[in-house]
């Protein structure tokens, strides 16, 4: 497994906390085959910033977004959105959590072509 880079700017402006990891362990697979593609993640980002989440292919970046955003569950660890635990709720409750909390843009999306760009962004709030 290649390396995972974090880079987080300055002192927030914005103290709050937006999102917090904590021992954040994401493994795929069993025996022979498991693989860890997270490892024991500590991270907090306050509101208001910019973080870029930086490696190569394979380094985990994907898995940490999707555990992050409640896309995925870590298999240990705690995941914090807004002062949320995420980490441990049930798929409804994490459903209902994202519709009404979290946007995501994914990095294969898939665009409606008949509606408009203004049209396809809002569409997940007019859908919720």
């Amino acid at each position: 497994m290649t390396s995972l880079s974090l880079q987080t700017p300055a002192a927030p402006q914005h103290p709050a906390e937006a999102l917090r990891l904590e021992n954040v362990t994401k493994t795929y697979g069993s025996g022979s085959g498991k693989v860890t593609a997270l490892r024991g993640i500590d991270l907090a980002l306050g509101r208001g910033t910019f973080t870029a989440i930086m490696g190569p292919s394979g380094s985990g970046k994907s898995t940490l977004l999707h555990c992050a955003a409640g896309l995925d569950v870590p298999t240990t660890g705690t995941v914090r959105l807004g002062g949320t635990v995420v980490s441990g709720m049930r798929s409804s409750q994490l459903s209902t959590f994202r519709r009404d909390h979290v946007g995501f843009v994914f990095q294969a999306y898939n665009l409606l072509p008949a509606l408009t760009v203004e049209e396809n962004i809002t569409l997940p709030l007019r859908l919720a």
